[in-house]
């Protein structure tokens, strides 16, 4: 089930970017739950459990909205955001996260699947700075259930990414 080459390079608008630059990455697959099946399906922790992987190494992305403008935050499985933190490093002032519908409109992927690879609009990435203590990470593909691994570094130059300290540790 996991760790299952992908059938076809360019799947995805991430996976074909990633082909397209000659970046090396691992494409992983898992049966996730759906959405049905929990309250509040937390997608990034559903791979890393199903993929059996380090929570810490697997990065969801959440489209942000700071000082009116449409940013892409990536941070461990583990950990939220800082508002704070992201505004201040990308020269903001205020951050909140997107609604829904805007997030997906946006990506161009559904919520739990949207990957920091291949957008449907260009924004600013900002990683935190927890990404170079792992490698491989793993990132949606831009689809649930799939994902991509890949190294830190490699992401970063992918995706132009800033990275800062972002994270704070998740409240259960």
């Amino acid at each position: 089930m996991a760790n299952e080459p992908s059938h076809s390079a360019s799947a995805t608008p991430a996976l074909g970017l990633l082909t397209e630059r000659g970046i090396p990455h691992g494409v992983h697959t898992f049966d996730h739950e759906s959405s049905s099946r929990l309250d509040h399906p937390d997608y990034a922790m559903q791979a890393a459990r199903l993929l059996g992987v380090p929570a810490e190494a697997v990065f969801k992305s959440l489209v942000w909205s700071v000082d009116a403008r449409a940013v892409l935050a990536l941070v461990a499985a583990t950990t939220t955001v800082s508002a704070k933190r992201l505004a201040r490093a990308i020269g903001g002032k205020k951050a909140h996260l997107m609604d829904v519908t805007s997030a997906e409109r946006v990506s161009g992927s559904v919520t739990g699947a949207i990957s920091p690879l291949g957008l449907r609009q260009e924004l600013p990435v900002v990683i935190d700075e927890e990404v170079l203590l792992h490698s491989p990470v793993y990132v949606s593909a831009g689809r649930r259930g799939l994902e991509i691994s890949l190294d830190p570094q490699d992401l970063i130059t992918a995706t132009g990414a800033r990275v800062a300290a972002l994270g704070t540790p998740a409240r259960n």
